[in-house]
């Protein structure tokens, strides 16, 4: 079979990918999770004004005179707390009152404690005061039918705080996919082992299990298969037990130890393809098995990091009831030239940071896909697009181009290390160039025209020849 193109690559799986059955779950579980259906408000939130600040209930008629030189005195005639639900202010007074608490009949103004003088028992106070001032109108958080959330949004802790202060214990959203992995490979061994020669530690396992908790799946570490037929098959079919996704690292490639898509093809797969047009990755596979979605990874550690986030991180994004299956992405000044190679998109690990002027984003300068450091110092991916005919070679340096930010963190920690405080002629140390040289309105306008697709979390160059001949082919 053919190596596909990569955007009928990922077409295909999510075309063949669907949303998750949905279920009830509890607010306190629900976090991360995706809403399968909209939600509306039964109520207004809340039914009833209520005061904006500490202070005094008042009636604005009768406070329009009050100027500095002629001051209005009132008695302040009681208090009212946040949980007293209905009280009266009697004309010509005046009501303590606390942030939140239920503005009294009779009154329509708050005056704030520090615009006022305290005579004893009287307040008085020096400016008119007009309807409504620190007054929260009924229904300022929402209304009766104003929607909650929407369907296929992803639960944070702030919808979480509003479902629960409309009276909604509960959410219907989709069930977390519940995903298997394997890995395969002699010369795997546990992380707390002491390889031997030819032996390496198995880091594949533990990012692939962190890289799907952190994408809103429930991670199944199944174990290592051997290269040969009978261990993998087995394997293989208790990962199968239970699981809504499975992945797969090494034997991906056309070895003669690669097993792992002839196996999975003997016990009932359906590969819809088993090549990508990518690098890294070209070995990745898709099938799907008695209808679960399978993966199959090739086994070198960045390749598999790429793999993940270009195709795997989709494909859970789907099964989740996601809206959005790609990663965020910005728009950064690119500070090297990158070559275009034919037949193929390069994705380009790269950190990104912040600067003064912008988003700017270096590649890493080993490319390498066997290696573990790669993926670890990386923070984005950078998309070189394939040379056809007469199209451009590749990205120069200097030109704005598109970034998939995985970890958007960094993005914003790497520019303090790169600018560190500096000491003011006081002797204190000052903030880094980007927060203080840069006007407040410069750096919004910087972030809000960079920032694109920022809904697809639910909040990720000097020369560089690449050294071909360097860069391992992917197991």
């Amino acid at each position: 079979m053919d190596a596909i193109n990569f955007d009928k690559a990922l077409s295909t799986i999510l075309s063949a990918v669907q949303p998750l059955p949905a279920e009830n779950v509890s607010l306190d579980h629900a976090l991360g999770r995706v809403t399968a259906a909209r939600v509306v408000a039964d109520e207004d939130a809340v039914p009833f004004p209520r005061s904006a600040m500490d202070g005094y209930a008042v009636r604005a008629s009768e406070c329009t005179l009050a100027i500095q030189g002629n001051p209005i005195e009132l008695p302040v005639a009681g208090q009212v707390f946040a949980e007293k639900g209905e009280s009266t202010l009697a004309p010509g007074t005046a009501l303590t009152i606390t942030t939140g608490a239920p503005i009294p009949r009779g009154a329509d103004a708050v005056i704030p404690h520090e615009r006022t003088e305290q005579l004893g028992a009287s307040i008085r106070f020096f400016a008119p005061v007009a309807p409504g001032d620190s007054v929260f109108p009924p229904g300022e958080d929402f209304r009766r039918g104003d929607e909650l959330v929407a369907a296929g949004e992803v639960l944070i802790p702030g919808k979480l705080a509003l479902l629960a202060f409309a009276g909604k214990h509960s959410v219907c959203a989709f069930r977390r996919p519940r995903v298997v992995i394997v890995c395969t490979g002699n010369e795997l061994v546990d992380v707390a082992a002491t390889p031997a020669r030819g032996q390496v530690r198995n880091s594949n396992a533990v990012a692939l299990s962190a890289l799907v908790l952190a994408a809103g799946g429930e991670p199944r570490y199944e174990g290592v298969a051997l290269d040969d037929r009978a261990s993998l098959a087995a394997i293989l079919q208790r990962a199968q037990r239970g699981a809504d996704l499975l992945i797969t690292t090494g034997g991906a490639s056309a070895g003669e130890r690669d097993f792992v898509k002839s196996v999975l093809t003997g016990l009932g797969a359906e590969f819809r393809f088993s090549q990508v047009q990518m690098r890294p990755g070209r070995p990745f596979g898709f099938a799907t098995w008695d209808g679960m979605p399978v993966c199959v990874l090739p086994g070198n550690p960045a390749a598999a990091f790429v793999c993940f986030h270009k195709l795997v991180g989709p494909t859970l994004a789907r099964l989740s009831g996601r809206r959005v299956t790609e990663l965020p992405r910005l728009h950064a000044r690119l500070d090297t030239e990158l070559h275009a190679r034919p037949g193929r998109p390069h994705f380009v690990l790269a950190r990104v940071h912040c600067e003064a002027e912008g988003f700017v984003v270096k590649p890493l300068a080993n490319q390498c896909s066997a290696l573990v450091r790669t993926a670890a110092d990386a923070n984005a991916i950078v998309t070189v697009h394939e040379k056809t005919g007469e199209s451009a070679a590749g990205l120069r340096r200097g030109e704005m181009v598109d970034v998939e930010v995985f970890d958007w963190p960094s993005v914003f920690v790497s520019s303090s290390s790169l600018f560190p405080l500096r000491s003011s002629s006081m002797g204190k140390p000052t903030a880094p160039p980007l927060m203080a040289a840069t006007p407040t309105r410069i750096k919004a306008a910087t972030i809000s025209q960079a920032l694109t697709g920022t809904d697809r979390m639910e909040l990720n160059l000097a020369s560089l020849s690449f050294a071909g001949d360097a860069i391992r082919s992917d197991k």
